[in-house]
């Protein structure tokens, strides 16, 4: 937890002009965007979110680059609960590299403005927004729309009986016991069943899940490519997306497993290449992102939401929102954890509009910026 009014650990108080803040890239007319982001688990896992570092000059990440007119859309497909089933982001240079991640519902991140929690419970928490903001933060990609399927849409979307190959069984629990719905292999399903297979999990893990999950987003590619008057119809968002997204690679999200049996949860892997090299040219920054964590230091509620949003579409990562363990703070606190993160507090304060800016020597290792927001800032 960053020193408080109250408990100072000898900052060096500065009020320096405040410095542009750093802008994301430049995007096409057409640019849609989607995709993004993971933070910090809670409890012993919570290490694994962090890439910790020494104090010192980002590393630099390779240039983004536009190419083409560039599209990424995450695509939500809804339950009967309203929490999402499943998830694919597709991305496209707007030229020949077209892709279908699909990502698995039990995604753990931060959501922005709440806390630690699973990407698919982003949809029930406010809507397929939250969904799309949470990935921006957690891939630093830029995503401009989401667009939510809700029940019976898929079916709608398909029209027809189309092929799926299904890497694994589908198999549901009865009262009698087991069953094996659907077999391994390739068969033809009318547009409910393939529905179905996204919206219900059956007896399998959570990985084998999203196998077939991969299996229907394909068939559902395929369909498109062959007419894409039903995805015109579904929804006018596809319209722009139509001639690519039938030519998209279906593959799945990078994730590494965390725990096993009931707790089983999944992070975005760190060691894919996938944002390096695969989808850069959406990128928010060519350099790594400062670490940000905003404390709500005020009985008002509600405040951290906005600012996490405006702090990642300005190229921030923020790993955590929470209360402060003071409440009644009159003057914002952005706290430079290092000296060579002073710079970031100060775009901060720019972008912030406001905010007592000090730097602390030692910097907390986690975080790069820590922002304590008083009455100043939350009652805007």
């Amino acid at each position: 937890m960053p020193e408080t009014e109250g408990r100072p650990a000898e900052p060096v108080t500065t009020q320096p002009a405040p410095s542009p803040v750093p802008q994301r890239k430049a995007r096409g007319p057409v640019v849609l965007a989607s995709l993004g982001a993971l933070a910090i688990l809670a409890g012993a896992v919570a290490l694994s979110w962090f890439q910790l570092r020494d104090d010192g000059e980002a590393p630099q990440l390779p240039t983004p680059a536009i190419i083409g007119q560039a599209q990424s859309v995450v695509l939500v497909v809804a339950g009967e609960d309203g929490r999402a089933t499943s998830l694919a982001l597709f991305v496209s240079d707007g030229l020949e590299d077209h892709r279908l991640l699909v990502a698995p519902r039990d995604l753990t991140m931060q959501i922005p403005g709440y806390g630690d929690g699973s990407l698919g419970d982003a949809l029930v928490v406010e809507d397929a927004d939250l969904v799309r903001l949470s990935l921006v933060n957690e891939l630093g990609v830029t995503i401009d729309e989401a667009i939510t399927l809700s029940p019976g849409d898929v079916a709608t979307l398909l029209g027809e009986p189309v092929r799926v190959d299904l890497p694994n069984p589908f198999i549901i629990n009865t009262p009698e016991g087991n069953v094996v719905s659907a077999g391994a292999g390739s068969d033809v399903f009318v547009p409910e069943t393939a529905e179905t297979l996204l919206q219900i999990q059956g007896t399998d893990s959570p990985l084998d899940w999203l196998l077939r999950q991969r299996a229907v987003w394909e068939a559902i590619t395929d369909q498109i490519a062959a007419s894409s008057d039903g995805a015109v119809s579904l929804s006018p968002s596809f319209g722009p997306l139509v001639e690519h997204l039938g030519e998209a690679v279906v593959s799945v999200l990078p994730v590494d497993r965390v725990g096993v049996g009931i707790s089983e949860l999944y992070v975005v892997s760190r060691d894919a290449d996938l944002l390096n090299e695969r989808i850069a040219f959406l990128a928010l920054s060519a350099t790594e992102r400062p670490r940000v964590e905003i404390l709500n230091g005020t009985t008002l509620p509600g405040v951290t939401r906005p600012l996490a949003e405006s702090l990642i579409e300005a190229g921030f990562r923020v790993i955590k929102t929470e209360n402060a363990d003071e409440r009644f703070r009159r003057d914002s606190l952005i706290i430079a954890q290092g000296v060579s993160n002073q710079q970031a507090a100060l775009d901060v304060q720019a972008l912030l509009g406001g905010g007592d800016v000090v730097v602390q020597s030692s910097g907390s290792g986690v975080v790069d910026v820590s922002i304590i927001v008083g009455r100043d800032i939350a009652t805007r």
